[in-house]
């Protein structure tokens, strides 16, 4: 196997990485039940939204972290691509100049 092969398969890999779908964060399904519950009623608006809030900011960070890891993957995958794009290109220059030797 040649090099730009083996970096195509790399680039091909590190993009079926990225495009695997993902589960999405939210706010728990326990926090969600707990709300048509007395002790959620009861509970000031201005503490609900804020525990809310928190878990919304929490649940974004981590969608934010996944993101960022697909990214360095988008971007590794681009250099591979590349890197055996110039070795094709290399290749054909190579067997080219052969046949007109």
């Amino acid at each position: 196997m040649t090099g730009n092969l083996g970096l195509l398969g790399a680039a091909v890999g590190f993009a079926v990485v990225v495009l695997l779908p993902r589960e999405y964060l939210a706010l728990g399904i326990e926090y969600l039940r707990r709300f048509p519950t007395w002790s959620e009623i009861l509970k000031p608006p201005e503490q609900v939204r804020g525990e809310t809030m928190r878990g919304l900011v929490e649940a974004i960070a981590r969608e934010r972290d996944a993101n960022d890891g697909k990214a360095r993957l988008v971007r590794w995958a681009y250099l591979a691509l590349a890197a055996a794009l110039v070795l094709t290109i290399a290749e054909a220059v190579t067997l080219g100049w052969n046949e007109m030797s």
